[in-house]
């Protein structure tokens, strides 16, 4: 019985030896207070938009008068339905598939021009515009299955189709002397030499493989790569500018960095690819690295809504009669149009930057 004490007593000794050095562990493991608040604290403003308008004198007054109107000229610049979109020089060319024409608007001189109007250069459905260094503008036109090219003068010119089958641009981009168009027809992308005048090779195969494009609706070039804006695969395609497949970006999905039915897209001064999304009614921001950073837009006709986008294009600056409406405490790192093909309100302006 004395032994069974012993062990009775050893055992409780044993326990509360235990138990004190738990509480004591537990006292010298103390966690610290971690306080996080919901709904969390806004991030700091990045982007703003500006105005959305229809016609030239919504943001600057126009060089024209009644006159015009006996002349052929236009009484008060509008674009009815546009497509595709660029900007340079403080020109605006939007292509607008309802009059079948390109506007070139004078941002700081409020002068406007018509292209495609008449002769040989007549436009049927021009879809996509790009502008090179010396200021020529090439006109994508899926209806006539072919790009046009104006000089400065607005005389126009056809470029020569590829020679690799049926040809149907819907989007083309402009760099030095290489000038690169999507094709639905044939899902890839072609390459011509703008100083030639000529065709000179095709990028990619149809299909959904790593390497393949679905009815292509947008390009955009870098000087290292050409990004295409793969429609019915819903992401974005990057190929280097010798044609070979780099990486992707997006999926389809209705998540943040899925896509719906992406379209035109450009590539901002910090290398910020932007992309047109009409199904999903927004633009999307990438990173370089194909990270999502930015979901923008919204449907409907409330300021800064993008009820279908199409057309995107991007301004490192813009006349100080367009950025006088910025507020003043934001600071705009570059510019950004976007053009939708339906709604109260078709070409939209905003910044991106940061708010002081």
């Amino acid at each position: 019985m004395l032994d069974m004490s012993s062990k009775i007593v050893r055992v409780g000794l044993a326990s509360s030896l235990i138990l004190i050095c738990v509480v004591a562990g537990c006292a010298q493991t103390r966690i610290e207070p971690e306080w996080v608040y919901f709904p969390q604290e806004s991030a700091q403003p990045r982007v703003v938009h500006i105005v959305s308008f229809n016609a030239l004198d919504d943001i600057v007054s126009p060089e024209h008068s009644w006159a015009n109107a006996f002349t052929g000229g236009p009484v008060s610049p509008f674009v009815a339905r546009p497509a595709g979109i660029d900007y340079h020089a403080s020109h605006l060319y939007i292509c607008d598939t309802g009059r079948n024409i390109v506007h070139d608007w004078n941002l700081a001189t409020g002068d406007a021009r018509r292209l495609g109007l008449s002769g040989s250069a007549t436009l049927q459905k021009p879809v996509d515009v790009a502008v090179d260094d010396s200021g020529n503008v090439f006109v994508a036109d899926t209806s006539r299955r072919g790009i046009v090219q104006f000089d400065s003068s607005g005389a126009g010119q056809s470029l020569p189709s590829p020679t690799d089958g049926a040809f149907r641009p819907t989007a083309i981009a402009v760099s030095g002397q290489r000038l690169w168009a999507t094709d639905i027809a044939a899902h890839a992308i072609h390459e011509f030499d703008v100083n030639s005048a000529t065709w000179t090779t095709r990028i990619a195969k149809a299909g959904d493989a790593d390497d393949a494009l679905y009815y292509p609706s947008g390009v955009a070039v870098t000087s290292d790569h050409v990004l295409v804006a793969d429609m019915m695969n819903s992401r974005v395609q990057v190929f280097d500018t010798a044609g070979h497949h780099v990486r992707q970006f997006g999926r389809p999905g209705n998540r943040y960095g899925d896509m719906g039915k992406p379209k035109h897209l450009d590539i901002a001064p910090d290398g910020v690819a932007i992309i047109a999304d009409a199904e999903f009614a927004r633009f999307h921001l990438f990173d370089k690295q194909g990270r999502l950073l930015m979901l923008l837009g919204k449907d409907g006709d409330r300021p800064g809504a993008t009820p279908m986008p199409m057309g995107v294009a991007v301004a490192r600056d813009l006349p100080e009669n367009v950025t006088a409406l910025v507020p003043d405490d934001f600071n705009p790192d570059y510019y950004v149009f976007v053009g939708n093909t339906v709604g109260l309100h078709r070409i939209s302006l905003y910044a991106v930057g940061e708010r002081r």
